[in-house]
């Protein structure tokens, strides 16, 4: 899905429109910036104010405070030429963990499961010992067939072992997964990004004047029972300007259980040549939450005026 790649580019971009990147990064000489150039970096202001106050409960994450600071420098000092023009602001969002939620947590770890599921776990747990042990036997006397047949076995045993594992800890696992569960949300808010834009997990298209939009829940993905390879994320994408529609990226996924399941993604794709002008071709904002519930909380708290009056100047 290439989320964490999508990203990283993402975070290069807003680390030069922000004026982290100077001299040391650019393969050509710096030079000061235009006039033009000076106006189209202040708008950073405006993608500032657009952003969501944190919800009851919530804060800001340490870097998204120094950005928020009156002082913050978001105007670069010059222009790395042929590296093109992009404003960008990702704004963290935290729920912090209070002592009662640390001492659950620590409850659930150390919590046991029930008599009947131990009692199966261990049965099945010697019975894979002792097909170990009639394997290493094999070995020894170099009986080939035997040690494939035991082989096979032993696979398949294995799968019931960790299986019953998964719910021996299912109950604490459950417990955590709830206490941990809506704790991080960012909003991403940018001009003239030439990287696009995803949404993945059942999209639903959003009615929004003058921009494409979509709402997506992305459940959790595993590797197999009780092997989490991705956590559930909800999302919803607006982009004002142009944008090239794709929603033929279906994947199959496995669910905590290990059964695969089909979903549906759609992908915006932005024209790549809006980034060499510091005339506004593009907005996107991105948010994302723990569920689509906190993504949606957070997006009925923005003013999207603002931000589609941008590609008028």
């Amino acid at each position: 899905m290439k989320r964490s790649s999508l990203m990283l580019i993402l975070c290069v971009l807003a680390c030069f429109a922000s004026g982290a990147v100077r001299a040391e990064g650019c393969d050509a000489t710096p030079r000061p910036l235009t006039a033009q150039e000076k106006t189209f970096y202040s708008k950073f202001t405006v993608l500032r104010a657009a952003l969501p106050k944190p919800p009851a409960g919530w804060q800001y994450k340490d870097d998204t405070q120094g950005q928020l600071a009156p002082d913050y420098q978001y105007v670069p000092s010059e222009y790395c030429p042929n590296t093109g023009y992009y404003v960008g602001i990702d704004a963290g969002y935290a729920r912090p963990m209070t002592q009662a939620d640390s001492d659950q947590e620590m409850a659930a770890m150390q919590a046991k499961p029930d008599p009947a599921t131990q009692k199966k776990l261990d049965a099945l747990m010697a019975r894979q010992q002792a097909l170990i042990e009639k394997i290493g036997a094999a070995a020894q006397k170099q009986d080939l067939k035997a040690m494939d047949a035991l082989g096979k076995q032993n696979d398949a045993l294995g799968k019931e072992v960790q299986a019953a594992q998964a719910d021996a800890n299912a109950g604490g696992r459950a417990t955590i997964d709830a206490i941990q569960a809506d704790r991080e949300a960012t909003v991403h808010v940018s001009i003239n990004s030439a990287v696009g834009v995803d949404c993945y997990g059942n999209p639903k298209p959003l009615q929004v004047p003058g921009a494409t939009a979509y709402e997506c829940e992305h459940p959790a993905t595993y590797s197999s029972p009780g092997e989490q390879l991705d956590p559930a994320e909800g999302r919803i994408v607006v982009v004002f300007g142009p944008v090239k529609l794709r929603s033929d990226d279906n994947w199959s996924r496995k669910d905590a259980k290990g059964k695969n399941t089909l979903d549906k993604g759609i992908i915006l794709d932005t024209p790549a040549e809006v980034h060499g002008s510091t005339t506004v071709g593009l907005v996107i904002i991105d948010i994302r939450g723990d569920n689509l519930a906190r993504a949606q909380s957070l997006y009925k708290e923005m003013n999207l005026k603002p931000l589609a009056a941008l590609l008028k100047h």
